[in-house]
């Protein structure tokens, strides 16, 4: 293992973290300062409108947005809001997400030099790599005690590293977010690989998967991977007069660059609901029930 490669790969780690400290420290003293001419919503604080536009509100968008070690267990998580900033917060948000792409990229680098297998958290990798340089008394100008502290004995959350905070187009008008409860992932399963699966299982059932795919003349079937309900936003803003609507995948806090925050529209997950409208289920391309129960095999219709 080239020695020279990785003290140089752990300087880099050290540098990029710092970037992405510096910059969420001037986010947070900007966003502050802005606190009395940009609004903020965030619809999962407090019970009433007041609460989702409060100072305490602005202040939970804030920590969640800027959030790159693990929050602690009490910490409420932050799924949706709109913060509205001046262009030059929104500008510090997109050196933000630069800096975090560099660092998730180095990360990666170092489990590829260091060897670390998938069964190993990368977070949990990457944390006891810089916090051991820290405890041998490795001293790093650019970071204060507190934040030399917090590498120690915090780990870096590298999911919310991966989170690109969205950055909304200007001049929006209406907003609203909405919830895909039915969502499911669908991957193609040729023949060979449904026999492979087959063989894989217990002589119990090997014998009767086998016996079924023999009897059935179907090349493709699929796998169905049910996901959580998945937060989306509607949305429509003007540009040079015409107004374009949108529709997204999103999750956390966003980032609107304009004074006034657009006609909002939140709705619970379905899953808080105590009510649920019935909706018209579209008819699907792949049968219900399993055809193969032992390996989730399902048919095309």
């Amino acid at each position: 293992m080239d020695r020279s490669l990785q003290a140089e790969l752990v300087e880099r780690l050290f540098s990029s973290l710092s970037d992405i400290i510096l910059v969420a420290q001037d986010i947070r003293e900007l966003a502050l300062e802005e606190m009395d001419s940009y609004p903020v919503y965030v619809p999962t604080i407090g019970t009433s409108e007041e609460a989702h536009r409060s100072s305490v509100a602005r202040l939970a968008a804030i920590d969640s947005m800027t959030q790159i070690f693990r929050a602690n267990r009490d910490d409420k998580i932050l799924t949706a809001g709109i913060l509205c900033t001046s262009d030059q917060l929104a500008r510090k948000f997109e050196v933000f997400n630069n800096a975090k792409n560099t660092f998730v990229h180095l990360t990666t680098k170092a489990q590829r030099i260091y060897g670390v297998t998938n069964n190993y958290t990368p977070g949990r990798f990457i944390s006891t790599l810089l916090r051991n340089e820290l405890k041998q008394g490795t001293q790093r100008s650019s970071f204060d005690l507190a934040t030399r502290e917090q590498i120690i004995y915090n780990q870096i959350d590298l999911q919310a590293c991966r989170c690109m905070i969205r950055i909304l187009p200007k001049d929006m008008d209406v907003f609203s977010w909405t919830w895909s409860s039915s969502h499911k992932r669908i991957t193609k399963v040729t023949r060979s690989d449904a026999l492979k699966l087959a063989k894989n299982l217990a002589e119990a059932e090997k014998e009767s998967a086998l016996e079924a795919l023999a009897l059935c003349s179907d090349n493709e079937f699929a796998k169905v991977t049910p996901l959580k309900e998945q937060l989306r936003a509607n949305y429509a803003y003007f540009e040079d007069g015409v107004r374009i609507p949108k529709s997204t995948p999103l999750s956390g806090v966003v980032v609107l660059p304009q004074k006034n925050l657009p006609r909002l529209q939140w709705r619970q997950p379905p899953s808080q609901r105590e009510h649920i409208e019935p909706r018209i289920q579209r008819e699907s391309s792949i049968h219900d029930e399993p055809f193969i129960a032992e390996i989730g095999l399902h048919r095309y219709r």
